[in-house]
């Protein structure tokens, strides 16, 4: 019994055929296993875990793979540029002139396009202004996002000042005088600042 370690809190019980078996078997045991499987266990040990070790070697693995993709993709990609740079040397002046109109028709088709749904908008944009379908609130008046988070935290000083200036003769229109400021004449806390 005193030759046995003692039980850690990760430790399980020894099985009753291993404690039949003596320390011969349980050494020649320890020797077979395998290196991904004392690994599992060192780490187990550490860590307590198996999740962690496996999202680990997950991503071993996974890392592997696109190296490895990565280079098999570099090496034929210069294998080829090799072996096909006579024959793109060679035949050039034939289908050159073919790329370059095919990459010009390609830029103007895909204008055209472009300004087809610009024109597509702008049509649609006029027709329901003209047919009285335009957004709640005026369609003179367009304010972008940033218009309306300036509008909305206060604009300006000057637009605070102007606001306020017309609450001042709203309330002095409504009722003959206007209020008293409070703040009118500040006088300074230091005498002579």
């Amino acid at each position: 019994m005193a030759d046995r370690p003692p039980l850690g809190p990760r430790a399980a019980p020894p099985s009753p055929t291993a404690a039949r078996r003596g320390h011969a078997s349980a050494s020649a045991e320890r020797q077979q296993r395998s290196l991904l499987g004392r690994a599992v266990q060192t780490f187990h040990h550490v860590h307590g875990s198996t999740t962690q070790l496996l999202g680990f070697l997950a991503l071993a693995v996974t890392l592997t793979a696109l190296l490895v993709l990565a280079g098999v993709t570099l090496t034929a990609a210069l294998a080829a540029l090799v072996l096909l740079s006579p024959l793109v040397l060679l035949t050039l002046p034939l289908w050159a002139p073919v790329a370059v109109a095919a990459l010009l028709t390609g830029a103007v088709s895909l204008i055209a396009c472009c300004a087809g749904v610009a024109a597509v908008a702008a049509g649609t944009w006029a027709h329901r202004y003209f047919t009285g379908r335009h957004p709640v609130g005026g369609a003179h008046r367009v304010e972008s996002a940033a218009d309306h988070d300036h509008y909305a935290r206060g604009g300006t000083v000057a637009d605070v000042a102007s606001r306020v200036r017309g609450y001042y003769d709203a309330y002095a229109r409504e009722y003959g005088g206007y209020p008293p400021r409070p703040h009118a004449r500040v006088k300074d806390a230091a005498p002579g600042a």
